[in-house]
């Protein structure tokens, strides 16, 4: 074969094994992908910054033995220098290696490019009034769909927002007081938009036209909590129910759940739709299987949480793990490995957790914190070390969810504003988005090869 691709260069690499070359030695290959570069840069560079000054005799002693190292081992044959420290035998080597100071001094001489620098936000891009927004731990009154369309349940109204224009429309009104949106939750393409009541039943609305499609009922007492699969609109509701309601059918209702003993206000369904996750205010934590949830059999049963759970996030890079939050009593965030059913993390954050969102782009989460922080705090995955916190609301911070392309969150909170962050913003454009299969078994990049 004859691709450049596949053309042995004997300038750029050799095979160890090979007869073609006269002294066969070790190949090492790094595992990039573990290193921290620009740390181990920074530590390199300050350590050599920093180095005390060496006592004369000693400092004479190792000038002395270099030059005669040098003198000794850096001629060939004919008596031509060449550079030491290769990884193979020094006899007779037609290749060799930069010493670590030569390798310095060739980089300063050279026009690097450097990555810019991560923007982390002091404050909001974009504050918009959110007046009659209710302060309730256990709705969900905000989403972002695909259409690049926000909704948001303020007071007896609710309201869609186009992000590309700002324009903003009103799309229902409540009859009465006491039957105000409690949820919402936008379909897969983003055109359908699922409103649960506090009356206990649920509506879908065409986005595009504006219309009212359908009406489902079945829950005894308010809707909290809305999640999508697919034709699979999930609702929980304080009557401490799961229902799974077949949108393609006219009875609508596929399954019902009894698995929480108070009211479920978190559900989540993995991104690919093979899991839910539901939290409720009876502190547990449960995960279905798709493929079982007519039994009513649950895949695990997560009872570490002291509090409600309510936020509650699939991980968008290792599709095992999931992210839950607890409240005001429990404060923590723990990360679960679905796959073994263990609690791999648990960070107390210092206060009530309402929501949380993963970055798309880099192994990040962002946090939604109510009593008595009102902020959100990015924290670094998996060493749940925390990034920096945003400040800006005054009210507990209820709701939080991102754009389509992830680069913008969105945080509503009880002091009625409703802010806009670039906390996500993607890398370059050269750079790619996270890899799904980056923590695969199979992955290349976790291969150690030596």
């Amino acid at each position: 074969m004859n691709s450049p691709l596949m053309r042995l260069r004997e300038h750029e690499w050799y095979s160890p094994t090979s007869a073609k070359f006269d002294c066969p030695g070790d190949r090492f290959i790094p595992t990039r992908s573990l290193m921290d570069l620009d740390f181990a840069r920074s530590a390199l560079s300050e350590r050599r910054l920093k180095r005390q000054p060496e006592h004369p005799v000693v400092s004479t002693f190792k000038q002395e033995y270099r030059r005669r190292i040098e003198e000794n081992l850096t001629l060939d044959s004919e008596g031509k220098p060449i550079k030491m420290l290769p990884f193979k035998s020094t006899s007779g080597c037609r290749r060799s290696m930069l010493l670590v100071d030569e390798m310095m001094q060739e980089g300063r001489g050279k026009t690097t490019t450097t990555m810019p620098i991560r923007r982390i936000p002091n404050s909001a891009d974009l504050v918009l009034d959110g007046p009659k927004l209710i302060d309730d731990y256990y709705l969900n009154l905000i989403d972002w769909g695909k259409e690049n369309i926000l909704a948001v349940a303020l007071g007896d109204s609710l309201y869609l927002r186009k992000a590309e224009t700002g324009e903003v429309q009103l799309l229902l009104t409540a009859e009465n007081d006491s039957d105000l949106p409690t949820s919402v939750a936008w379909s897969g393409d983003g055109k359908t938009l699922a409103v649960g009541f506090a009356s206990s039943r649920i509506q879908l609305w065409d986005a595009m036209s504006l219309q009212l499609v359908r009406t489902f009922e079945g829950h005894s007492s308010r809707v909290g909590s809305l999640s999508w699969n697919h034709h699979i609109l999930t609702s929980g509701s304080l009557d401490a129910s799961i229902i799974n309601h077949d949108v393609r059918l006219a009875g609508g209702t596929a399954s019902r759940i009894h698995a929480h003993s108070q009211e479920v206000c978190g559900l989540k369904w993995s991104e690919g739709g093979e899991k839910l996750a539901s939290g409720g205010n009876d502190n547990l934590v449960h995960v279905w299987d798709s493929s079982t949830m007519r039994s009513s059999r649950y895949l695990h049963r997560f009872s570490d949480h002291s509090a409600a759970v309510r936020a509650l996030a699939w991980c968008p890079f290792q599709s095992n793990r999931l992210a839950t939050g607890g409240g005001t009593t429990d404060r923590c965030i723990k990360i679960w490995n679905i796959q073994i059913g263990k609690c791999t993390k648990s960070i107390d954050t210092g206060a009530q957790v309402c929501a949380l969102e993963w970055n798309r782009y880099q192994k990040e989460i962002l946090s939604a914190h109510g009593y008595s922080q009102n902020q959100l705090s990015l924290w670094s995955y998996p060493s749940m070390s925390k990034i920096a916190d945003l400040t800006g609301h005054t009210g507990r911070v209820l709701h939080l969810c991102q754009s389509p392309d992830g680069s913008t969150v969105v945080s509503a909170a009880a002091d009625e504003t409703i802010r806009f962050w670039k906390a996500f913003e993607p890398p370059p454009a050269s750079s790619k988005m996270v890899d799904h299969d980056r923590d695969s078994i199979l992955s290349l990049k976790r291969m150690h090869i030596r």
